[in-house]
């Protein structure tokens, strides 16, 4: 994971139960967790706005190297799979994820990559949204 700064060393990232943290471009990873709408319930006889929490929305997009290689590439999990659980991990101090780190997981879909080119390589930019009719992605920790 050469070019990873401490904190993403000790991250990992999962698609249908492979490891694509090696090919996830450095910084590149937004996601994680739920964003809630804010609904306005303002009344006319209120004199301070007053909200409702809305639906939930819980993207993950990242941007990967496209590495072909064979079962464990991003491209080839990528390009394989469009929905799958998704496994984030966080591991302490730069270390992998062990028992009892924090793991955000779900079924997600991605509906494709675009291809970018960084630096003299193909990049691919993907975003992963929930899979509909599935149990929502929660927080939990590492098994």
């Amino acid at each position: 994971m050469a070019g990873k700064n401490k904190v993403e060393t000790g991250f990992r990232i999962q698609f249908n139960s492979q490891d694509i943290s090696g090919d996830l471009v450095p910084g590149s990873l937004n996601g994680g967790g739920v964003v809630l709408d804010q609904v306005e319930m303002t009344g006319v006889s209120n004199t301070i706005r007053n909200y409702l929490r809305g639906h939930g929305s819980a993207p993950i997009t990242g941007r990967f190297i496209m590495n072909d290689t064979a079962t464990t590439g991003a491209f080839t999990v990528l390009n394989a799979a469009t929905g799958a659980t998704l496994t984030l991990q966080w591991g302490s101090n730069s270390a992998a994820p062990t028992t009892g780190d924090p793991e955000w997981e779900g079924n997600y879909t991605h509906f494709g990559f675009q291809i970018v080119f960084d630096n003299g390589k193909a990049v691919m930019e993907v975003t992963f949204q929930p899979t509909a009719g599935q149990t929502a992605p929660a927080w939990g920790t590492v098994a």
